[in-house]
This record gives structure tokens, sequence and C-alpha cells, in this order.
């Protein structure tokens, strides 16, 4: 017996002997028995002190007639009539229960199709169905309703918030499945999966099905993670072993320019050797052959250079040279080509320069030769220089060029060093 069955039960059983306790209120001692029953049973606690204490006002009404019988018939007659207007509550609560049972009949014959296509919502519509023919009560009733929304809920029939929540989901995920697809066609990768999905989340009508897709999306995503993952390492590797190479490639362009340099440099003076000349000299020519841009050529030779070597020696006389070709260099441009000649001797070619142009950059680089300072020993001294300067004409050959400027040169050494001669014409 049920805790609220046993509340009514002792309910009814208070409200009868209070009836017999006022039918009995002529015999002093059965009222007193009654009533002291009656209390008892009031604090009773359990269905085992209900019946001990009917079983004791049963022996009292035997054993006793009550004095007041109309009241008794008068309180029972009122107690029918209770019960009979609870047994008509109970039976529009059954009426409610079976009209209840009428509409999940018919709600269940609605959503029977869109049930059986998903394993969960089939194995909850055969447990409502077979429910619905067991359900007896209100309570019964409101057990029920929790599983029978859940059924709708899943299959979208009447929960407009599941609904929003399915199609916003369709959304992301279609934008997901986009971009994974730009993703992997971007990269050369294709996966014919992606396709599926996206298919199958256009027919999608429950969202149990939205949500499957969404799981197969996110397999698929953490599969081109785990490829980028890779392409990344592989990347950074490549980039390394490119950097690796590029160093080499560096250090084999130093490589070369160090070996060019010692080719086309003379490593006294630092200034162009005869062969990188000879090449400069034929490249000008051309030059002026096809652009008809004038150009210009100076011959350097330090007077007495001999006398220099056989009074302080060839390493002092090393250091003149070096020292006169850094005069030399400060005084032409970037463009202009200073090459050891000879010996002692240097040619300046200097490109879209005319003869006159040409005469004052040797004048200067005289004048600066001339105000040099040299010591040996303490004992300072002095050298200077012979130049000649001529400037290409259309009808010349490389010799005839060079000739005639090394006669302008041969002219400033005769006519006393020490100056500038230029070209005769």
């Amino acid at each position: 017996m049920n805790l609220d069955m046993i509340k009514e039960y002792k309910e009814l059983s208070v409200f009868l002997l209070k009836t017999l306790h006022g039918a009995a209120s002529g015999d002093r001692a059965a009222g007193n028995s009654l009533g002291a029953l009656c209390e008892s049973l009031q604090q009773a606690a359990d269905a085992s002190q209900i019946k001990r204490i009917h079983k004791q006002a049963k022996e009292i009404v035997r054993k006793e007639k009550p004095v007041d019988v109309n009241l008794l018939l008068k309180n029972i007659k009122l107690l029918k009539s209770s019960l009979l207007a609870q047994s008509d509550v109970e039976n529009d609560l059954r009426l409610l229960v079976d009209e209840f049972k009428q509409l999940v009949t018919l709600a269940l014959h609605q959503v029977e199709a869109l049930s059986l296509q998903e394993q969960d919502s089939r194995a909850l519509f055969l447990e409502c169905r077979e429910g619905l023919s067991e359900l007896s009560s209100v309570d019964d009733m409101s057990r029920y309703v929790d599983k029978f929304k859940r059924l709708f809920s899943n299959n979208l029939l009447f929960d407009d918030e599941t609904g929003r929540e399915r199609d916003e989901l369709k959304k992301i995920i279609t934008i997901l499945a986009d971009s994974l697809s730009g993703l992997l066609q971007s990269g050369g990768d294709f996966d014919s999966g992606l396709d599926e999905c996206v298919g199958r989340l256009q027919q999608a009508k429950t969202l149990s099905e939205v949500q499957e897709i969404r799981e197969s999306l996110l397999l698929q995503a953490q599969g081109l993670q785990t490829r980028t993952r890779q392409m990344v390492a592989d990347v950074r590797l490549a980039q390394t072993q490119v950097d690796d190479a590029n160093k080499k490639i560096e250090s084999l362009k130093e490589q070369m320019e160090k070996v060019k340099q010692e080719i086309i440099i003379d490593p006294l003076t630092r200034t162009y050797n005869r062969r990188a000349y000879d090449e400069k000299i034929k490249q000008e020519i051309m030059g002026f052959q096809r652009y008809s841009r004038p150009t210009a050529l100076a011959i350097i030779d330090i007077d007495h250079f001999k006398n220099v070597n056989d009074t302080y020696g060839h390493r002092t006389g090393d250091g003149v040279l070096r020292v006169l070709s850094e005069v030399m260099k400060k005084e032409i441009r970037e463009i202009d080509v200073l090459a050891r000649y000879g010996g002692e001797e240097f040619a300046l070619i200097l490109p879209h320069t005319s003869l006159e142009q040409a005469f004052d950059v040797a004048e200067r680089i005289r004048q600066k030769v001339e105000i040099s300072r040299f010591t040996y020993k303490g004992k300072p001294f002095s050298v200077t220089v012979s130049i000649g300067v001529g400037s290409l004409k259309v009808d010349d050959t490389l010799d005839s060029y060079v000739e005639r400027v090394d006669q302008a040169m041969y002219r400033a050494k005769n006519g006393g060093r020490n100056r500038v001669e230029g070209e005769v014409n």
C-alpha cells in the first residue's frame, strides 16, 4: 500500500470514527473509547497500526450499540455522497485518459513513417506505441507525455526550436563543406566523400540526420588538418633545404667573385689588369661604332720610375704604385676604367667623354700626383707622371686608336715630363 493510499485510508477511517464517536455520545464509556481510538488513529504512521485501531473500533461497536442511530445514518449518507462525488471525478479522469490515448494514437500514425527511417527514432516509436496500451491513469499519462514529446521532437513535427536548430546547423555545415572543398581543390586534392555529404545534407529532414552528416564532415576536416600539418612540415623542410642551397649559392658566388677578381684585378694596385683592359677597350669601341657615343683614352706613365726602384728599392716602388693608383681612383667616375697597362704605365678608359673633358681629367690627375709626397727612411721624395690623351674616331681600329694616344704620351715625356699632351689630328 503506497503512502497516498495510506493517507486516504487514514482520513476515511478518522471520519468514520468521528461519526461513530458522535453517534455514541449517549454512552460515555463507548464515546470515550472511540474518542481515544480516533486520537490514536490520527497519530498512526503505517497501515498495520490503522488496521489494529479498526479492529478495536469494531469490537466497541459490536459490544455497545450507538444511541443515536439517526445521526449515524445521516453521516453515512454524507459519506456516501462524498464517495459518489469522488467517483464522478475518477470517471472524468478516466475519460480524459481515454481521449488522450485516442489523440496519441492518431499522432503516432502520422509520425510512424518518419520514425521508421532512423534507428533511434524507430526504437522510441515502438516504445511509445507499446506504452500507450498500458496507460491507465493520469500519473501514467504525465510520465508518458515526456517520452511522447521526445519522439515528436526527434522527427521535427512540432518543435519549432529544433527546426530552427536544424536549419542553422545545415547552413553552418554547408559553409564548412564549401570551405573544405575549396581547401582540397586548391591543394590539388579532392575527396568524393565530401560531395556525398553535401548531397545527403540537402535531403536531410531530421536533426539527427544533420548531426550525423556534421560528424562525417568533422572527420574529413580532421583529416584535412592532419594533411595540412604534414604539408606545413614538408614546406618548412623544403624551405630549410632552399635556404641551405641559397647559402651554398651565395658562397659559390663569393668564391666566383674572388676568382673573377683574381683574373681581372691587378693584385698590387687593385686596378684592372691588362687582360681586363683589352676586353673593356674592345667593348667601348663596339659601343662607339653602334651608338656613335664619344669615348676617350688616356695613357699614364710614371716619370723616372726606374730611378725610384734603383734608389729606394722595388718594395718602395711597389708602394708608390699602390699610392698613385689610389690617387687616380679618387679623380675618376665609377663608369671609368683604370687598368695597369704595363710595369709603371696605366690606361684610363673614359666612356661618354670628349677629348677636352678627358684632357681636364688627365690634368687633374697630374696635379694630384705632383703634390703627393713619399718617404724613404725618413727622407721625403716625390714623383710625377706624363699623360697622353686621345678620342676615338670613326675610321679608327683598336691599334690605330691606342697608337695615337701612346704617341701623345711619348710627346709629353719628350717635352719635359710631368705634363699632359693631346693627340695630333
